[in-house]
């Protein structure tokens, strides 16, 4: 595993596994109430969240509430926020990372319970984030594969207290 994924797969071991999620944050413009399609916060059962933000390549994460400390620099852009939350319950016990095999890119997450009764897949789309909540694994890689097929996606996985292992390589060498 390079530095690169080394890095990321700390980051989520650190911020994701084994975190109890109770909402999932949305952001809307305050002026048109136009919800921000390029950050996202999950809200963990202690209150604290994990901001998740992208512009370009990767994704920034941030600790921090969007009125304690503006990491994403939001507020230069918008006068003001409005927080919609959507209620999940979600213990993360599994975790797949789905990198790029051309680039040092995070194309997406999945995160479910043990039982995958509930779960979270994010895909980070340069300047958008699209977040489905209890899609399964399966349709998860499927729609991976339909939007990187030519450019193909490496897959890691994490199972509760297991160390990252790759599980699959889609269009590549091994």
């Amino acid at each position: 595993m390079n530095n690169y994924l080394l890095s990321f797969t700390k980051k989520f071991d650190y911020f994701f596994v084994q975190k109890e999620i109770s909402n999932i944050i949305y952001l809307h413009d305050e002026d048109d109430n136009e919800r921000l399609d390029h950050v996202l916060f999950l809200e963990k059962d202690d209150g604290d969240v994990i901001g998740l933000y992208i512009r370009g390549m990767n994704p920034l994460i941030s600790k921090n509430k969007i009125y304690d400390l503006d990491d994403f620099n939001l507020f230069d852009s918008y006068e003001g926020l409005i927080e919609c939350k959507e209620n999940i319950k979600l213990k993360i016990e599994y975790v797949a990372l789905f990198f790029s095999t051309q680039y040092n890119e995070l194309l997406g997450v999945y995160m479910a319970n043990n039982d995958a009764s509930s779960s979270i897949f994010i895909l980070f789309l340069q300047d958008e984030i699209y977040m489905k909540n209890n899609f399964s694994k399966c349709e998860a890689s499927r729609m991976l594969e339909k939007r990187f097929s030519i450019e193909g996606f490496i897959t890691y996985e994490k199972k509760c207290e297991t160390d990252w292992k790759q599980v699959n390589f889609l269009n590549g060498k091994n």
